[in-house]
């Protein structure tokens, strides 16, 4: 037999040593993880005392106001530049798109009115800023909710007001397609409504008028919490109302019902600690749920319904040089425990795909407190109002979620 050359042998060990080696390399990178955006935008805004995030579900364009400039502004999604720069003539409070963002409402009070006792509401051109059309309410305006371009829900109430008031307004227009804005129906709600959501043909209104709880002796006292009001969308006909934390600021739709964010949660002697948000299915039934003592001032549903996002706030200990910090030094037991109120940089992310939710809270996602946030038109970032210093953040949702709920 004749024998094979010692080259051939080497050469043919080295050919088989790569054909094994390409299906381990193939099965490597197919099993490597997409790398997670790690970057976070900080826009410059054009005017100071910004309002809420509202997003254009037509266009994606950002809107928000500016209370201190006194502008109403559109920006561009892709690069934050100012696609639209218009003088406010109302004092605003809330603003909101129709479903499918062919119409604009802006609610708040004439720049004259001290005693903010009457309220306005303004339909917004979407292409120009302009007002088109407009219709004066008794009582401060507090939010604004549209069910579509020509139905439209507005809650007005004072602090020092008897009641609160619910009005679903009606869009007519004339044979020469002028717009008018009326007053289809008006019920009672609460004292302080805050905010309005829709839900199972359902209209949710905020309260946020503290209440207590009736102890065994008879006295009022803790838990302490707020109502929300449901409404038939149709009739307003009252349908119930649910017992909620502390000063629920914000609602949100999703796909298990009203998410409520209470601003007010907070932890005080005996452990006692109020939620964070709830979880609103039906009328009268609530859920609450905690984010260790923080509580969510401002919360949004992802584009897809799965998960939620909440600014957080928290109790913690006097600010160096404070007053609340100064006095309890000089007047020794005056105030025992001194806390004050910290806005921070947290985020938390809700989980609604199980049946049981939860909460996950990242910290140190900015330098400073966040007190708006909203979700981009695809889904792909996360908006956020920074203050001090004020700017837009835009935050990739993969950055806080991974690869979760992909």
């Amino acid at each position: 037999m004749r024998s094979v050359p010692a080259n051939i042998i080497v050469l043919l060990l080295i050919l088989a040593f790569c054909m094994a080696s390409i299906p381990s390399v193939a099965q490597d990178e197919t099993s490597t993880e997409p790398s997670v955006p790690t970057e976070i935008q900080a826009w410059d805004l054009p005017g100071s005392g910004a309002g809420p995030i509202v997003v254009s579900p037509a266009d994606g364009t950002i809107w928000t106001f500016f209370h201190q400039t006194g502008n109403l502004v559109a920006l561009n999604p892709a690069d934050g530049s100012v696609l639209i720069d218009v003088p406010l003539t109302i004092r605003p409070t809330a603003m909101d798109f129709c479903q499918y963002g062919m119409g604009l409402y802006l609610v708040g009070e004439p720049l004259d009115d001290q005693i903010i006792d009457q309220g306005i509401v303004q339909a917004i051109d979407a292409s120009t800023g302009e007002v088109i059309a407009e219709i004066e309410l008794e009582g401060a305006c507090n939010a604004v909710y549209t069910k579509d371009f020509e139905t439209v829900y507005v809650a007005c109430g004072m602090q020092y007001g008897y009641e609160g008031t619910l009005y679903k307004l009606a869009v007519d227009f004339g044979d020469d397609d002028n717009m008018t804005i009326n007053v289809e129906y008006q019920t009672s709600c609460g004292k302080i409504p805050w905010s309005i959501a829709s839900y199972d043909g359902k209209i949710y209104v905020t309260d946020l008028e503290l209440q207590w709880t009736a102890q065994p002796d008879g006295t009022m006292g803790p838990p302490y919490g707020a109502y929300v009001w449901a409404y038939d969308e149709t009739t307003l006909e009252l349908l119930g109302k649910s017992w909620v934390g502390i000063n629920p600021s914000k609602l949100a739709e999703s796909n298990v019902g009203i998410l409520v964010a209470c601003s007010g949660s907070k932890q005080s002697e005996g452990d006692l600690i109020e939620p964070a948000f709830s979880v609103i299915s039906a009328p009268g039934e609530s859920d609450p749920y905690f984010i260790g003592t923080a509580g969510a001032g401002d919360i949004a549903v992802s584009t897809d319904g799965i998960f939620a996002v909440a600014t957080l706030s928290d109790w913690g200990p006097p600010a160096p040089g404070s007053l609340m910090s100064t006095i309890p030094g000089s007047i020794s037991g005056y105030y025992p425990n001194p806390r004050r109120w910290v806005f921070t940089s947290d985020l938390a992310v809700i989980d609604l795909t199980s049946d049981e939710i939860t909460a996950t809270r990242l910290e140190g996602v900015a330098e400073s407190y966040m007190r708006s946030v909203a979700f981009s038109l695809d889904g792909k970032n996360i908006y956020a109002m920074q203050g001090e210093p004020e700017k837009l953040l835009v935050i990739p949702v993969e950055m806080l979620t991974g690869n979760k709920f992909r």
